[in-house]
């Protein structure tokens, strides 16, 4: 979870791809292309809006690692932990 930039106030759920994963399967960006139009297209209360995207990321590690060109995807926060320990 991150703050919005529009709206400081506003948290939102960022969701960073891994260089290794895109690389992984011929298909993995195809795969990401068509989550993203997905996601933009549905609109109803109980799914997760997508608020942007983009290719270019950057982050700084603790480390001091950098991580550049991370594809990521902003959407709605939704509190409660991850989806996959709700299911």
């Amino acid at each position: 979870m991150v703050r919005s930039i529009a709206d400081p106030k506003k948290m939102v759920a960022l969701k960073l791809l891994k260089e290794e994963f895109l690389q992984r399967e011929p298909d993995s960006i195809k795969a990401v292309e068509t989550e993203i139009q997905i996601l933009q297209g549905l609109k109803h209360d109980n799914i997760v809006n997508i608020l942007g995207w983009g290719s270019d990321g950057h982050v700084v590690k603790p480390s001091g690692r950098e991580i550049k060109n991370l594809v990521y995807i902003f959407m709605e926060y939704v509190s409660g932990g991850l989806l996959f320990d709700v299911c």
